[in-house]
């Protein structure tokens, strides 16, 4: 519960009161946002990695079974040599018992900026049908002198990310939060 305070205004002459005013008092009730299929982040990064050996995945819940996407967003800025490598990364589209990769999909490192993180959009090929559940899981292939530095938020509590690769047991993230990974729905 959110509580505004009483303010009373007033223009004393002397000892007569010429005037007041009450502001703004209410008691408001918090309003929960429901989160936005495809979106765990509050737009606001808190932080960034990159995975040498390992991906950032993030697991997506759709209202309905069977929709389709054209792709994804990520938050986050290259490093490495000032030339992109003419190299692409992959994103795998993941069952939600991690057993089965859905599709795998390739981008461009060149689709990355040096400098300051930004929503970059990767879009697909076609667009993909999605189930209801599934993880989206991105592998840079990351090292010393080329990689995507992924951004976090820290809102959402980290209970959609992880750390791994297809056919790889994931971990835990170690900051607390998500992704900035989000869907591009299909038009």
């Amino acid at each position: 519960m959110q509580k505004e305070c009483i303010r009373i205004l007033a223009a004393v002459v002397g000892s007569s009161i010429l005037s007041f005013a009450i502001v703004g008092f209410a008691a408001t009730e918090e309003k929960k946002s429901e989160p936005t299929p495809g979106k765990y982040n509050d737009g606001t990064a808190d932080g960034k990695k990159s995975l040498g050996g390992s991906g950032e995945m993030i697991r997506f819940t759709m209202p309905d079974g069977n929709q389709k996407i054209d792709g994804i967003r990520i938050h986050g800025s290259r490093y490495g040599v000032p030339k992109a490598p003419d190299e692409k990364f992959l994103v795998y589209l993941v069952s939600a018992d991690g057993n089965e990769i859905l599709s795998t999909q390739m981008a461009p490192y060149s689709a990355f900026e040096r400098g300051d993180e930004k929503w970059v959009p990767v879009h697909f090929a076609h667009p993909l049908a999605v189930p209801k559940g599934f993880w989206v899981v991105l592998d840079f292939r990351a090292g010393q002198t080329k990689g995507v530095y992924v951004s976090y938020d820290t809102s959402t509590g980290g209970k959609n990310s992880k750390t791994g690769l297809p056919g790889i047991k994931p971990s835990d993230v170690d900051f607390g939060g998500d992704w900035m990974i989000e869907l591009l729905p299909a038009k």
